[in-house]
């Protein structure tokens, strides 16, 4: 509907013999999966960060994910059967267990929705998120691995052959991807790499 009242405004100017502006209606969507509202230009926002719109949109285009969220371990704690992990107690491990803490939280941006859903990589590994998200930190359940304090922990992106893609955080958090990539605030440094 809105792509045909486009168009019909874009024909009043034509069949009146005006000179008709730049016409641009698509977004990363409308790129995706409406190859005929691809006018004089394209507007592709979130398809610029190799990120998808949404789960419901065709993957007509190849993208690949130009951004990373990392952070580190700063606590590493054993805890034993039945001790909850976080605010609300709302997680306990069965058995004896590794959990490292690290500094993000929903004050960051790291949705409190995440809390027992996400995952993060450690050493080349996919762990969940154990408890609550707190404010300012997360817990991860490690298992009997190892990790060490400053260890690199990626909450979005990709490192060794594993991946946590911004669709996949959306969809743990049941948002949608933009939400995911403009809630990461201004706590959270940047750091511009140049062109590989």
């Amino acid at each position: 509907v809105q792509l045909g009242r486009f168009m019909d405004v874009l024909r009043f100017y034509e069949q009146r013999g005006l000179p008709r502006p730049w016409a641009h209606i698509a977004n990363s969507g409308g790129i995706l999966q409406l190859p005929e509202s691809h006018l004089d230009m394209v507007r592709p926002g979130i398809l610029l960060f190799g990120v998808y719109p949404s789960a419901e949109v065709a993957r007509t285009v190849l993208v690949r994910p130009v951004l990373s969220w990392k952070s580190q371990v700063v606590y590493f704690k054993v805890v034993q059967p039945g001790h909850p992990v976080s605010y609300g107690s709302t997680w306990q491990s069965d058995t004896q267990t590794r959990i490292v803490t690290i500094p993000v939280g929903y004050g960051d941006g790291y949705f409190r929705a995440l809390s027992n859903r996400a995952e993060v990589i450690i050493r080349g590994k996919r762990y969940p998120v154990v408890g609550r998200v707190c404010m300012d930190q997360t817990m991860v359940n490690i298992g009997w691995e190892t990790a060490y304090n400053g260890d690199v922990v990626t909450l979005l992106g990709e490192v060794a052959g594993a991946a946590i893609r911004c669709e996949e955080l959306a969809e743990w958090a049941g948002t949608v991807p933009y939400e995911i990539l403009t809630n990461i605030n201004t706590r959270v440094p940047r750091v511009y790499l140049p062109p590989a």
